[in-house]
């Protein structure tokens, strides 16, 4: 897994660095020690401080450094906290390509303190750091020349220089939360990026109690024998055509002072590999399916940066993790299978697999009575059709729940649009042998009919919301400071924050 650097809020500069970095507005005074170097770079035209722009220049520092990375901020006017979690991921490759480790970081050039940019100085850092912090990441555990590569890694320490010491107080608290949530979105790409010959059910059921012990969480693994007396039959179904026994996970994370605490159930597709079943897919991009199961991947993350925060609400991941394979005992399309609820699903599509073991799974989690119920999957290859990979998708029963969720992934830059989930979409997916079906027979409205399916599942009293991550959950390029392949580490922020602030 990828180290995390440093990060630490000082109002001195440290002794020994190698690279300061600066910001420069299109439209302020240049001032500062750089400031005859960047007229220079605009006279010449190959710096326009243009938002996102970085130049690197070496041998040019000043106070102790060797070099300087002058970071274009745009004008004042247009800055947004998006803008500048995507300079911090343009930041971290240039400082990486230039093998620099030890950065200081001179946050006045940045604060400008004429004009108002809708967030405070906290919210600002934050932003920046993050961007800085979720481009550090690569998965070469299986490349012999990782080994060799060592010092090719990006920077060991961030110095977040300020000249105001209540600022600095601020940046302790709020920087420490930042490294710790890199290192825990890491963890969710190495599960979403693990190929499935190590990544089984097996795999991540022992990952989720070593994590678990680790954080200090509760951890309970349901084998497929006690599964079945849970009459899970659904989730049992999906993973019969496979030799990998299936696996129920539960992790629990309850806060120190129960008193006034809420309760949250995050709820995780885990399909460690999709083949379709019966109704096998293409074989082109097949790989790809070892990512179906980032929604377990997301709410496990979610659940161990709620507890790092100490967020003051009780979370439980559930997790559902089997794979989802053709052979002869596979269920076939037309097989009618019991829900633990009750109602009888036909099965007309096997590569409509998700939302089966999720019913099984939302009806278990149900059993703690939430106080709200938030499932995350990658579920439908629709929702890619609708929103492209600028944002998720998300439904739900309770409009201000969903509400609450959307504004949360607006503040952390992790998008969601919500689309509607009336009734009406669940007249096609009614079953002349059973209570419904698991699909329908033409693509309409793919992703709408994923979630009202599930919304079966879902009992009166409870606040349910479905965030499908389909095509936000990996190979996520336009964002500087994601992995240009493989998982994406998304909505992990969104849910940690959500449980902060529910």
């Amino acid at each position: 897994m990828s180290k995390i650097p440093a990060l630490e809020a000082k109002t001195a500069a440290p002794a020994s660095h190698d690279t300061d970095v600066i910001g420069i507005y299109q439209d302020s005074k240049n001032k500062g020690p750089y400031a005859a170097d960047v007229e220079k770079l605009l006279k010449l035209g190959v710096f326009k401080s243009k938002a996102g722009q970085v130049q690197f220049l070496r041998f040019a520092g000043k106070s102790g450094a060797d070099n300087v990375a002058i970071a274009g901020l745009g004008a004042k006017a247009d800055l947004t906290e998006e803008k500048l979690r995507s300079l911090g991921g343009s930041l971290w490759a240039r400082l990486s390509a230039e093998k620099s480790k030890n950065i200081c970081v001179h946050l006045d050039t940045f604060l400008e303190k004429k004009g108002k940019m809708g967030f405070t100085d906290e919210e600002y850092v934050r932003a920046l750091a993050e961007g800085l912090i979720l481009n550090c990441y690569s998965f070469d555990k299986y490349k012999a020349s990782a080994k060799e590569k060592k010092d090719e890694t990006g920077p060991e320490k961030i110095t977040f220089l300020t000249s105001s010491g209540s600022l600095k107080r601020k940046l302790e608290t709020e920087l420490a939360k930042i490294e710790v949530s890199g290192t825990i979105i890491n963890i969710a790409r190495d599960w979403s990026n693990e190929p499935s010959n190590v990544g089984t059910p097996e795999f991540y059921a022992k990952e989720a109690m070593r994590l678990a012990k680790q954080y200090g969480l509760k951890c309970k693994v349901l084998s497929e024998a006690e599964a079945r007396k849970e009459k899970m039959n659904l989730f049992l179904g999906v993973g019969q055509g496979s030799e990998r026994e299936g696996k129920v996970v539960v992790v629990d994370y309850t806060p120190k002072k129960t008193k006034n605490a809420k309760t949250i159930a995050l709820v995780g597709k885990g399909i460690t590999f999709d083949t379709g079943g019966i109704s096998i897919k293409p074989s082109m991009r097949m790989e790809e399916m070892k990512h179906d199961m980032t929604g377990a991947a997301t709410v496990m993350a979610a659940t161990l940066l709620a507890a790092a925060w100490e967020v003051p609400n009780r979370v439980v991941a559930f997790m559902g993790f089997t794979e989802n394979m053709p052979d002869g005992d596979a269920i076939t399309p037309g097989n009618v299978i019991e829900t633990r609820n009750g109602k009888t699903v036909e099965v007309i599509n096997t590569d409509a697999e998700g939302r089966l073991i999720l019913a099984d799974v939302l009806d278990y989690a149900q059993d703690i009575k939430p106080d709200a119920m938030i499932d995350v999957a990658t579920l439908t290859g629709a929702v890619g059709i609708a929103l492209g990979k600028y944002c998720c998708a998300v439904l739900g029963n309770d409009d201000s729940l969903v509400e609450t969720v959307k504004q949360v992934g607006e503040n952390t830059g992790e998008r969601m649009w919500q689309l509607p989930l009336y009734d009406d979409y669940f007249d096609d997916m009614k079953s002349d042998t059973a209570d419904m079906r698991n699909s329908c027979n033409d693509s309409h409205g793919g992703t709408i009919r994923g979630a009202i399916f599930l919304k079966q599942f879902i009992r009166p009293k409870t606040r349910w919301a479905h965030m499908d991550i389909a095509s936000t959950a990996y190979n996520v390029s336009h964002l500087s400071y994601m992995p240009k392949r493989g998982a994406s580490g998304l909505h992990v922020r969104t849910l940690a924050r959500f449980a902060a602030e529910f």
